[in-house]
């Protein structure tokens, strides 16, 4: 129930900002100017890497002990803040953060497109001042023909594109690092409420 409050609290709090929302977290990477070598800093560039995401977990999908696209693409942002939701869900056997889709979890990457090949369709990438690109496109499999729009939010980290935030287009924009955050942030506060009302035995003691 609490996760589930998160996330309606995080998805009214994206619709409140309209227009806005689209550019929350470019604004907020405003102060920051990230490097991008020259080879990299190319619209193509980004779209190959797009590409190559889907690429690798179209050929490790069958495979075990492979490493996750979160590892091989996300940010150290983005991977720390995915770890500690994992820690989170394993604590507290809630099914996770991802586990409202109409079917069973949705993932950040593929949202629920599993059937067959997944691929990345119609990619818009544009490359922004402050050296990070903004990435709209399409993921689709074997039956989702329309496809479902996603956003990421990308910079250059150890020599390549990689994803710093995800939006969940379809679900009001829905700002995955931000609600992620929100989610273990919440869970932290209700650790430290149960520790703090939990009696203290030596109270009671002859």
């Amino acid at each position: 129930m609490k996760k589930l409050m998160i996330l309606a609290a995080v998805t009214l709090t994206l619709a409140a900002c309209g227009n806005k929302t689209n550019s929350a977290a470019t604004d907020a990477n405003n102060t920051q100017v990230f490097e991008v070598p020259d080879t990299l800093n190319t619209v193509e560039a980004v779209v190959k890497q797009v590409n190559a995401v889907y690429d690798r977990w179209n050929a490790m999908r069958y495979k075990e002990g492979m490493p996750t696209l979160d590892e091989l693409f996300g940010t150290k942002e983005w991977q720390q803040v995915v770890a500690q939701a994992d820690s989170v869900t394993r604590e507290c056997e809630c099914g996770g953060f991802f586990d409202f889709g109409d079917e069973g979890p949705l993932d950040p990457w593929l949202y629920d497109c599993y059937e067959g090949a997944v691929r990345a369709d119609s990619i818009d990438a544009k490359l922004l001042s402050d050296g990070t690109a903004e990435v709209k496109f399409l993921v689709k499999d074997a039956v989702t023909i329309k496809g479902i729009p996603m956003r990421w939010q990308m910079k250059v980290e150890d020599g390549q594109w990689r994803v710093a935030n995800i939006f969940f287009v379809a679900n009001d924009n829905m700002d995955l690092l931000d609600g992620l955050k929100a989610y273990v942030s919440e869970a932290k506060t209700d650790k430290q409420l149960d520790t703090e009302q939990e009696p203290n035995l030596s109270d009671y003691a002859e």
